[in-house]
């Protein structure tokens, strides 16, 4: 739950860029985005291999279970699109506050764009070097 909580307030501090936000918070926020990501891509493809088994019977007729099935799967990449984009700006917004933190130039943003290295990079690199 204290997982949870995390995600959402980084969430509802998603074009924040005042602040600070502390290591703990940066890693902790990081390994459960990833999980979910993680998560998110395994349902993704086991929904995908079961639509994908309903349309290669050739005896079995397209019926209603396998349209409502497609509306699920499409809906369920809907949302992981939105997550995965909105995590974007989320994730920019929250690497500011973590630099600021610690004292780092705010250019250390641009690694994000390498995830999840980039994230490693400025885990390790400038969140590790400051004293705080």
């Amino acid at each position: 739950m204290k997982y949870l909580n995390l995600l959402k307030t980084v969430w509802s501090k998603g074009f924040n860029y005042k602040g600070e936000s502390s290591k703990k918070e940066f890693l902790e926020y990081y390994l459960t985005h990833y999980l979910i990501i993680i998560v998110i891509s395994i349902l993704g493809r086991i929904l995908l291999n079961i639509e994908e088994s309903f349309y290669l019977k050739d005896d079995v007729e397209i019926g209603i279970v396998s349209e409502l099935l497609n509306v699920f799967v499409k809906t369920f990449e809907l949302f992981s699109f939105l997550y995965r984009f909105g995590s974007i700006f989320v994730q920019i917004s929250f690497t500011v506050r973590c630099l600021r933190y610690v004292g780092a130039k705010w250019y250390w943003t641009f690694l994000n764009i390498i995830n999840p290295l980039g994230c490693l990079i400025i885990y390790f690199i400038p969140l590790r070097i400051s004293k705080k």
